[in-house]
């Protein structure tokens, strides 16, 4: 077969597999996201009567939320080369049923050592529609095409702080169960959709072994490079501090400030507008400064967001000055993720697929450490949680000055 026809049985194979139309496509992976991000937002009003359901504090069940991430991070590792090597579509139908199965075991449980357990579970099968969903993407469109529908998916991540917690209130008239049958239900309506519409989109053909030989010398190509270790450890620490916010956000503002559920769902909101506007502006200003000068910027910010909410909560001022820094906090975050992650893959152009998942899996775990130690020991104290939020973006600062050691800020980070 001569390099033509080749070409024109390569183009027959990827018009093949582009069964859904663009929007489909796009609404699928809106669902698969909203799925993710339901799962911890609308959870948050009804950890006060989950606390008293099983007879525990407030400030354990905020393992629901540092358990799930958890289990997201782990997934991480196991779904990314899984869809790599068999497919998208066995991969993305495990996930929606066992993030089903997960849900609904939990309208039953009868502990809540076992509701953490679920947790995790549903996290692992959370990451699976988060990693394929963005592969499956990557697969059927290319260029502005792609960006646009991934722009998308990014945006229901962010708008879902804006009514997620509202629908949380609502539901809570059926008890602390409730958003999980939610869950399910989208669970429900993700697995009939991906049954009856969505192909493999990953011909045979493209599919790649993932042996441990390989991705062996992938993981030490990864923690050899230093710069990416650094930026992994920054978005570890940047999500950690958000980490720690959602599982104390409920804590503090109903238990300590004394604010009714349906307030916690306007002020949640608007943090969740706050992240919104940083990532809209996100993107002019990277055009017009630059990577090495906007993410700098942003760390400091951070810093200075949680030196505020440190101060304020000493002095032991009103809700409105507290979240005020909370907004900040917000809006610096916004500026970090996107180009924090930038940064740490920049130099693996090689093994840009799995360093993701290293990237993702390190960074999540590390959030979860220090997301659950914060929200733990602070226990609903703004003054302690601030602290260890202050804490963090400190730190952040040491890395960043290490990687400008690096020689980072001078010249680009040879690639791998």
């Amino acid at each position: 077969m001569g390099n033509s026809e080749k070409a024109a049985a390569s183009a027959t194979t990827r018009t093949e597999t582009r069964v859904l139309a663009t929007w489909e496509l796009t609404a699928l992976l809106g669902l698969m996201m909203a799925m993710s991000a339901f799962a911890i937002d609308i959870m948050l009003p009804a950890l006060h009567d989950m606390a008293t359901w099983f007879g525990i504090s407030d400030t354990r069940t905020e393992l629901v939320i540092n358990m799930y991430f958890l289990g997201f991070a782990v997934g991480q590792l196991f779904f990314g080369p899984l869809s790599d090597q068999i497919g998208r579509r066995v991969p993305l139908l495990v996930s929606a049923l066992g993030y089903g199965l997960a849900v609904l075991l939990m309208l039953f449980v009868p502990s809540f050592g076992l509701l953490l357990v679920l947790r995790f579970v549903q996290g692992a099968f959370a990451s699976g529609l988060r990693a394929t969903g963005t592969a499956l993407v990557r697969d059927t469109l290319h260029g502005e095409a792609m960006a646009r529908i991934l722009s998308f998916a990014f945006m229901v991540l962010l708008a879902s702080p804006l009514f997620a917690p509202a629908i949380g209130v609502a539901l809570l008239r059926w008890g602390w169960h409730a958003p999980f049958g939610f869950m399910g239900i989208l669970a429900g309506v993700l697995l009939t959709w991906l049954l009856l519409r969505l192909p493999d989109t990953l011909p045979p053909e493209r599919r790649t072994v993932q042996n441990p030989a390989h991705l062996w010398r992938a993981a030490r190509a990864f923690w050899t490079t230093r710069t990416s270790v650094a930026f992994t450890l920054i978005l570890g620490l940047s999500y950690g501090v958000l980490q720690a916010y959602l599982a104390s956000a409920a804590q503090i503002v109903k238990t300590h400030f004394g604010l009714s559920n349906e307030a916690f769902a306007v002020a949640f909101a608007a943090g969740g507008a706050a992240q919104v506007v940083g990532t809209l502006l996100n993107g002019s200003l990277i055009t017009r400064l630059g990577l090495r000068r906007v993410l700098p910027a942003a760390l400091g910010l951070l810093c200075a967001a949680t030196t505020y909410l440190l101060s304020v909560s000493l002095l032991k001022s009103s809700f409105l000055l507290f979240w005020l820094g909370v907004l900040l906090m917000f809006f610096s975050i916004a500026l970090i993720f996107p180009n924090a992650n930038s940064a740490a893959l920049e130099p693996l152009g090689g093994i840009a697929g799995f360093a993701s998942s290293l990237v993702g899996f390190g960074s999540t775990a590390l959030a979860f450490l220090f997301g659950t130690t914060i929200g733990q020991l602070s226990a609903g104290d703004p003054q302690r949680f601030a602290l260890g939020l202050w804490l963090l973006s400190g730190t952040n600062l040491l890395v960043l000055a290490w990687v400008w050691r690096l020689g980072w800020t001078r010249s680009r980070v040879p690639r791998a």
